[in-house]
């Protein structure tokens, strides 16, 4: 790799540099691998290293993951961000363990609806992906709305192009489709 160098004719110090010239490359290939490695083994969202994403939502100040883990098969979501987790479902490091997702789906003529929910308290939270034929070809839209007890106190758009994934519509128990009213 280095033979270009050697035929050149060199100031006497120019060994040195060639010398230095490999040692910085070797340091910079030393730290940047590693990096490259982190970044390329970490899962999508909030998702864990050993979990899949199922719905991968990026909201305005959080992100919103629903993840199953790869050997357990148990769905997870979580919202917050890398520093801050602001809701994780089942709270595990309060002990809970059950499965309280439900998944429901809809066709339509040229789309269809799936959701995703699940209840904590008085809350139910729904995470839904759309399809709707227009004159201008598809139109999808992905988000979560919330509701308390039985009122719509709030839906928000994913920023990215979410979609609930096939693992929901497997391995998650069915319940009958309820129009939440997306947009």
């Amino acid at each position: 790799m280095t033979d270009w160098l050697v035929s050149i004719e060199l100031h006497p110090w120019s060994e040195f540099l060639v010398s230095d010239m490999k040692t910085i490359i070797r340091s910079v290939v030393a730290v940047a691998m590693p990096m490259f490695i982190h970044v390329s083994a970490h899962a999508e969202g909030m998702c864990k290293q050993d979990e899949q994403v199922v719905f991968n939502c990026e909201l305005k100040k959080s992100t919103a993951s629903l993840c199953i883990d790869k050997k357990t098969r148990k769905f997870v979501y979580r919202n917050g961000t890398r520093d801050k987790m602001d809701l994780q479902v089942p709270a595990r490091d309060k002990g809970e363990d059950a499965n309280p997702f439900q998944f429901s789906n809809v066709p339509y003529a040229g789309g269809g609806e799936a959701h995703v929910r699940f209840e904590r308290g008085d809350y139910n939270y729904y995470l839904y992906d759309k399809t709707v034929k227009t004159a201008d070809g598809p139109e999808m839209s992905a988000g979560i709305v919330v509701f308390r007890q039985k009122r719509k106190i709030a839906e928000m758009a994913c920023q990215n192009d979410a979609s609930v994934h096939q693992e929901a519509y497997e391995e998650m128990p069915k319940e009958t489709y309820l129009d939440i009213g997306t947009k």
